[in-house]
């Protein structure tokens, strides 16, 4: 059920244009690790729009993504023009391409939380066998969503169970899949062969334009292949 829903979901999306720049976030996290760019094979998984890219590509990398819309890959082939060989039109919760290249960096933004279990298991199966030796590897996911019960003072920061509740205010027909951190935990520790772990980060958003009373905490996972 999850698999045609998700499917679904997406393929509604086909022609949607979101106005997207490069995650700071990401980049910044990988510059401080020594992630390097230039003349790097560098994967995206589930890529949307295509920002980051189109950041890789100003940085020297030679760009690779794996997409579920059709529509996103012929985009961000005339965006950079690079090589339509390196993008794969892929329903990841039913099958993984059949990719030659070994990558020195593959990563996924809101991509891995709408997998189910099973296939976050075969996700990390996959990315092990076409990474490169000390490699990165990174997922990305929004680990919960707040929603502030007083909204009078905007420039208020204060986190805490006063303030604050768990909420969910993503559209109620998007899939997603708000991760656990047991399931997190175990699947580093499953893993813990195959990856180094290296950092794990967050940070934060609003996703009202009006206020900031609705606030979503992004989880970043950063690994390197053994």
């Amino acid at each position: 059920m999850l698999v045609k829903t998700v499917t679904q979901y997406w393929k509604k999306l086909e022609n949607e244009n979101l106005d997207m720049c490069a995650s700071f976030t990401l980049f910044r996290l990988l510059n401080i690790n020594g992630a390097k760019f230039k003349n790097k094979n560098i994967l995206d998984i589930g890529f949307g729009e295509g920002q980051n890219l189109i950041e890789c590509k100003k940085r020297g990398s030679i760009i690779h993504g794996i997409e579920l819309r059709k529509e996103k890959i012929k985009k961000i082939i005339q965006l950079t023009k690079a090589n339509k060989n390196n993008f794969f039109q892929c329903d990841l919760n039913i099958s993984f391409p059949n990719i030659k290249t070994k990558f020195d960096l593959i990563y996924s933004m809101d991509t891995f939380n709408y997998l189910s279990e099973s296939n976050q298991n075969k996700y990390f199966d996959h990315c092990s066998k076409i990474l490169k030796k000390n490699a990165f590897f990174l997922i990305h996911y929004p680990q919960m969503q707040l929603l502030k019960n007083n909204n009078k003072d905007i420039f208020d920061y204060s986190i805490n169970d006063s303030i604050y509740k768990n909420d969910y205010f993503f559209e109620k027909k998007n899939p997603i899949i708000f991760l656990k951190n047991i399931q997190i935990i175990k699947l580093i520790n499953k893993n813990k062969n195959r990856f180094k772990f290296v950092s794990s980060i967050f940070d934060t958003n609003t996703i009202s334009k009006n206020n900031s009373s609705k606030l979503t905490i992004n989880r970043y996972l950063l690994f390197k292949k053994k």
